[in-house]
């Protein structure tokens, strides 16, 4: 069976204490608590903002360990309202095409971690997709 390798980036926006960016089993990896906060820890105030920083983060997390949307299998959308939802759907489009999109569940949140959270994700990659 593989090892379980813990996955931090030092020069990415931290989560909680002892809480990895990801966490990396074979070609399987999870990653945790992807949110909308900018390099300098602030958060956009509209939820078109948040979305776009979400997918910022998200797209950034990946390319650092060598990924892409195609190695997406499956994404977790947690978000404070429903209207969030259209915020996320309109980036979401954009980012993953017909071809390459994962699963998805939506899930909501009466609060999430950080200032103004107003959506977080969580997502399963694999990185041996072709």
């Amino acid at each position: 069976m593989p090892a379980k390798q813990l996955i931090v980036h030092d020069d990415f926006l931290p989560h909680g204490p002892n809480v990895p960016h990801a966490v990396r089993v074979g070609d399987l990896i999870e990653y945790s608590a992807i949110r909308p906060a900018r390099p300098d820890g602030s958060t956009g105030d509209t939820m078109e903002e948040q979305a776009e920083d979400v997918f910022a983060n998200f797209e950034r997390l990946l390319e650092r360990d060598g990924l892409s949307w195609k190695h997406v299998l499956k994404v977790r959308v947690y978000v404070t309202s429903q209207p969030m939802i259209r915020a996320v759907n309109d980036v979401w489009g954009q980012k993953f095409g017909a071809d390459v999109r994962p699963a998805r569940v939506v899930i909501g949140a009466a609060f999430l971690a950080g200032q103004n959270t107003m959506t977080t994700f969580d997502a399963t990659a694999l990185a041996s997709i072709d």
